[in-house]
């Protein structure tokens, strides 16, 4: 029978943990220098401490990322309005869309920072050592103009401001200082277009997806082919039904909804629901406000969001912080391993073992192995590299054809009017979450690339050292920010319109010529069928302004997909010729670092051993009486690092994760949990 898993640890206790754990690497790493002043020797110790803050950090403002996704006008941003208490937060006017992502999340007191595309901010000095085309700094906005750096223009369908590539909101409320942040998609187009395809990019760096629908109508068919496509994308969905107050008919429209989730996207035939009203909400806030506790408390059961946020708080922000404490714990545990290690090779050679030297020179000449340019870890990184690059190209090509496929379906099916107005916003949309997926899969990729290197080096690098000499810094390059920067997908050129003038008596005679002959026949039928002489001749002329009219209508069409063709042509065109070369710049960049941080792994462990064995032979050559303090100190310091290590792996147990062993080749992965 399995035993019970202990009560899960509080964020305070393992926090305390960490702050422990870095404060005694950080002791034995001045210790270290001072008992050997001058030698230039690995900072191991050191280096752990600083990755155990940094983890710990990131623990204590981490949150679970909501992604909330729904077609235009279903009150997405209202519920989140209505979630966070601020009403007018985000734009919400019928007509009026979201066009950018905007991230709400926790701090201590309300702002706002739009953060610009790349060479957005022409003009201003760029910051001390950053490159002339690197992004701005976030420009500090004030809450009442989010909508005018993240809303669409209602007639163009186009952002307002197009130097614009997201919004950040901090709030000090309740729900977010729970652990959650919100992000709203963006709401130019239809889950059928580009929407769609950068929402399910969101997802994959997402915690959980809150789909909104209303409840005037049952699921689309669009909502239900993007539900089925992000079944792969998260393990956690809620569906939000909103206006509930202005439809009457809304629980007939949830059954329905959960048979067509049930037949069409059965993965999420099992998620909760919550009916909600955001009306009801704000005036249950009004009323508290006012003063009426009693009516705002029987307003706030009616709009349905205390279960809602109930949910949000226990299964999502609990979650994620459950998941980000352990990652402390592991990141400490692996960070403990190697001056463990250490300290127990050092008390072998205090007590004289007379073997320890014959194993400290085996690992130097394993070591040596690792060294050549012909070393198999090289010609693994090498050929993972080139594989790389041909996965990632590929890959690129197809979303490319995928955006050729929707582009000319879009312009194959849409009015001319539509067509003119929303073709160019969905374009963006749809390229812009191909940059999305290209650097979600650049980073998956080389990760797999890097472990697949260390394993090739595990045998010789301790698991503890390797991550103390190479992987935290291997780390800190991919995850600094973007693999592959987006500015291109969201920096498009514009749509250009072509014109024909219809004016004048040449452009009468070429729209109304080639109908007059069948308007001619047509009143000679009608004259035919009914005697008459007045009768043929308005027929006639009716029958011409309806010819002359739908032949101006297709020319319109023709003139319109024209131009739309052209743009998606040349938009593809300008990808396909940069990026691929942008994929194999990005790629061999980020192998060279890790080439050299692997390179400064093997020097520092080479060092190590080189100290090890010099020290091993002057204890030899010691009287074994002269030992004994340091034999004393040595103990100590392993029974330290052994309390702190046995009370991680207790952590680590109640937080539902098995401990790495240290003499596993991938115990170090900052990433494992």
């Amino acid at each position: 029978m399995t035993p019970p898993r202990p009560e899960a640890p509080s964020h305070a206790r393992v926090l305390d943990f960490a702050t422990r754990t870095a404060a005694l690497l950080e002791r034995a790493a001045r210790t270290a220098a001072a008992e050997a002043p001058g030698e230039d020797r690995p900072a191991g110790a050191a280096d752990g401490a600083r990755r155990v803050r940094s983890e710990a950090a990131r623990a204590a403002g981490g949150a679970a990322s909501l992604v909330v996704v729904g077609e235009k006008k279903r009150g997405k941003s209202s519920t989140i309005n209505s979630l966070v208490g601020v009403w007018d937060l985000l734009p919400v006017d019928a007509d009026v869309a979201t066009g950018v992502h905007v991230v709400v999340r926790h701090g201590e007191r309300p702002r706002a920072e739009a953060f610009l595309l790349p060479g957005a901010g022409a003009g201003t000095a760029a910051p001390d050592g950053a490159a002339p085309d690197a992004a701005p700094p976030p420009q500090p906005i004030p809450l009442e103009r989010i909508a005018e750096y993240a809303a669409v223009d209602p007639v163009t369908g186009r952002p307002h401001r197009l130097d614009v590539h997201h919004v950040e909101v901090e709030l000090p409320v309740p729900l977010l200082a729970a652990g959650l942040e919100l992000v709203d998609t963006p709401g130019v187009g239809g889950l059928v277009s580009g929407h769609a395809r950068l929402a399910l990019a969101a997802l994959e760096n997402a915690d959980a997806l809150v789909f909104v629908v209303d409840g005037s109508s049952e699921l689309t068919r669009s909502e239900l082919d993007f539900l089925a496509r992000a079944t792969e994308r998260t393990a956690e969905t809620v569906f939000v039904l909103t206006k509930t107050d202005s439809h009457d008919a809304w629980p007939a429209v949830l059954e329905r909804n959960r048979e067509l989730l049930a037949r069409h996207a059965p993965r999420h035939a099992g998620a909760p629901w919550f009916p909600v009203s955001n009306r009801a909400r704000r005036d249950a806030a009004d009323a508290a406000g006012a003063g009426r506790l009693q009516e705002a408390a029987e307003l706030l059961d009616e709009s349905g969001f205390e279960p809602l946020d109930a949910l949000l708080r226990r299964r999502i922000a609990a979650r994620g912080a459950e998941l980000r404490l352990a990652n402390v714990v592991h990141v400490a545990l692996a960070a403990l391993a190697a001056p463990l290690a250490d300290q127990e090779l050092g008390l072998r050679s205090l007590q004289q073992d007379p073997t320890l030297a014959a194993e400290v020179e085996r690992a130097e000449e394993a070591l040596r192995l690792l060294q050549p340019d012909s070393a198999q870890w090289r010609r693994v990184l090498t050929t993972g590299a080139r594989d790389l690059k041909n996965t990632l190209q590929l890959g690129f090509r197809r979303s490319l054809n995928d955006v050729r496929q929707q582009g000319e379906a879009k312009i194959a099916t849409s009015e001319p009017a539509a067509l003119a107005e929303e073709f160019p916003a969905e374009l963006e949309a749809q390229v812009e979450a191909v940059w999305v997926q290209l650097d979600n899969a650049a980073r998956r990729g080389l990760a797999v690339l890097e472990e697949r290197v260390r394993r090739e080096c595990a045998t010789v690098l301790d698991a503890g050292r390797t991550d103390a000499g190479g992987r935290g810094a291997e780390l800190a390059v991919v995850e600094d920010g973007a693999v592959l920067h987006a500015e291109r997908g969201v920096a498009l050129p514009e749509m250009v319109l072509s014109t024909h003038r219809d004016g004048g008596a040449l452009g009468v005679i070429e729209n109304v010529i080639p109908s007059v002959g069948t308007a001619a026949t047509f009143g000679t039928v009608v004259a035919l069928v009914t005697s008459s002489v007045l009768l043929p001749a308005v027929a006639g002329y009716a029958m011409l302004a309806v010819l002359t009219r739908r032949r101006r209508q297709r020319a319109e069409l023709g003139r319109v997909r024209g131009d739309a063709t052209r743009h998606l042509n040349r938009v593809l065109t300008e990808l396909s010729t940069e990026i691929p070369a942008q994929i194999t710049a990005h790629v061999d960049e980020l192998t060279d670092r890790l080439a050299v941080a692997l390179d400064r792994a093997i020097a520092d462990e080479r060092l190590r051993l080189e100290r090890q064995l010099a020290d091993h032979r002057r204890n030899l050559a010691t009287e074994a009486a002269d030992l004994a303090a340091a034999r004393d100190r040595a103990r100590r310091r392993i029974g330290s690092l052994t309390t702190l290590r046995d009370e991680g792996i207790a952590l680590a147990h109640a937080l539902g994760v098995t401990p790495a062993d240290p003499s596993d080749p991938a115990a170090s992965d900052p990433d494992r949990s």
